[in-house]
């Protein structure tokens, strides 16, 4: 990718290497290596993970078992912001569920050293998050924090619950998904319809959804 030998991304790198290797968690995919390549290009070489989104894993669970792998995955971010690094793009397709049923969160300190200075961002209009599951903030270009993480956890509780979106479901675009954060009210989980990606027993769990998340 251009610009991935710039002092700026080498200088992250250098530290999200460092970050990584002081996380050891169950549910977090270990960094195994990290250098550059004959051309001077960073990389980081991760445990290898076989398993399926969380967003899949979850279709024809009831809501205790849909919980159950929501809290490894809540255990892994908790334990990495306790080391002081946040992820910035919490999203289905990083975290795996393997045939056991464990968690592996994916690609963290990935974005971050990615992530290009603000003015340089806004030039290109390129920022290393995923719309559907950003929060404010990162959609506003605004510094993130662990929040910035919660956000996202929030967001995605929400799909594993509900098989939906809770705004921007009609989004075509990037864009039109990053505005749907900025602009639209969530859709109060009680008051969606029975769908086939939804947890078993709905009508029981839209009762107790009643007052929402």
């Amino acid at each position: 990718k251009r610009g991935m030998d710039t002092e700026a991304v080498l200088a992250r790198f250098a530290q999200e290497q460092q970050a990584l290797a002081r996380l050891s968690h169950p549910h977090i995919a270990r960094l195994l290596d990290a250098g550059r390549t004959a051309d001077g290009l960073p990389y980081f070489v991760m445990e290898r993970v076989h398993g399926r989104p969380i967003d899949q894993a979850c279709e024809g669970l009831a809501l205790e078992a849909r919980l159950a792998l929501f809290l490894q995955l809540a255990d892994a971010v908790a334990h990495a912001h306790r080391h002081l690094l946040v992820h910035r793009d919490l999203k289905p397709a990083n975290v795996l569920v393997d045939a056991d049923g464990q968690v592996k969160l994916l690609d963290f300190g990935i974005a971050k050293a990615l992530q290009e200075d603000a003015a340089e961002a806004t030039h290109t209009g390129q920022r290393a998050f995923t719309p559907h599951y950003a929060s404010p903030e990162q959609v506003r270009g605004e510094p993130v924090s662990t929040a910035t993480d919660l956000y996202s956890l929030g967001v995605l509780l929400y799909v594993m619950l509900t098989g939906q979106r809770p705004y921007g479901r009609t989004a075509g675009s990037a864009i039109e998904a990053a505005r749907a954060v900025l602009e639209e009210e969530p859709t109060r989980p009680s008051s969606l319809s029975p769908g086939p990606q939804m947890a078993a027993g709905w009508v029981a769990t839209r009762k107790r959804l009643q007052g929402d998340l």
